[in-house]
């Protein structure tokens, strides 16, 4: 006979060693103890009989644990099949290792595999742009979690500060960061891509020029008799 919320909010433990087993078909059960009700289901795989826990009551609900039974029950009818108890250790290690990569773990590792292509000094301000302005906001959000917003938030509040430049300059090295980690295989996109003009505009500076006709002929011909070397010499 199928459980009920009501029938499961009531149950007490009879006081049985083993626990009290109630059915719910499909090879699910509430497992009343005298410490907690356990959701389990019982399944046989490549011939041997195997349980398989599908969480705490109330914490998992009737509802949530009979999805749980349904999803295990669909493995086991995949071809081939696949064993529900490996397939939740293995959804268990791949989240560990998700959460061990955060935004500041993978941007080290790429500033290491890139540092080749810059110049040391250019090194050093990037890991500082990242260290001052992502690192203390992202850090230690695993990668795969981090949204658009999430982002933008940090490069706002260096735009806030009228750091615009400094703004478009770090948003350009989250975006180098995110594709490193598609290629490796840790995000699916970069997520920078979809924060193309939510900065202000760089403002623009306005520098000397040569307006005059005459003044571009002089320039000329002093280029023109310039007869020293392109470089000082020591």
């Amino acid at each position: 006979m199928a459980l009920t919320d009501t029938g499961i909010r009531q149950v007490k433990h009879s006081g049985a060693p083993a626990g009290d087993k109630l059915s719910d078909g499909g090879g699910m059960y509430l497992l009343v103890t005298a410490t907690a009700k356990c959701w389990r289901m019982n399944y046989r795989f490549d011939g041997k009989q195997k349980t398989l826990a599908l969480g705490i009551y109330p914490a998992v609900s009737l509802a949530q644990a009979r999805e749980r039974r349904e999803d295990a029950r669909k493995l086991l009818a995949a071809v081939p099949p696949i064993d529900p108890s490996r397939a939740k250790r293995e959804e268990k290690l791949n989240r560990a290792a998700a959460a061990a990569q955060t935004l500041e773990v993978v941007a080290r590792q790429w500033l290491a595999k890139t540092a080749a292509d810059r110049a040391a000094n250019t090194q050093h301000k990037v890991t500082v742009a990242l260290e001052n302005n992502i690192f203390p906001y992202l850090g230690k959000s695993p990668i795969s979690t981090i949204s658009p917003l999430d982002v933008l938030a940090a490069v706002q509040k260096m735009e806030a500060r009228g750091a615009i430049d400094t703004a478009h300059r770090v948003k350009q090295i989250c975006g180098q960061v995110f594709r490193y980690a598609v290629a490796a295989g840790l995000v699916e996109r970069d997520v920078t891509a979809d924060l193309k003009g939510a900065l202000s505009a760089v403002p623009r500076s306005h520098f000397a020029a040569i307006t005059e006709p005459k003044q571009a002929g002089a320039l000329m011909r002093a280029i023109f008799d310039y007869h020293g070397f392109p470089a000082a010499v020591a």
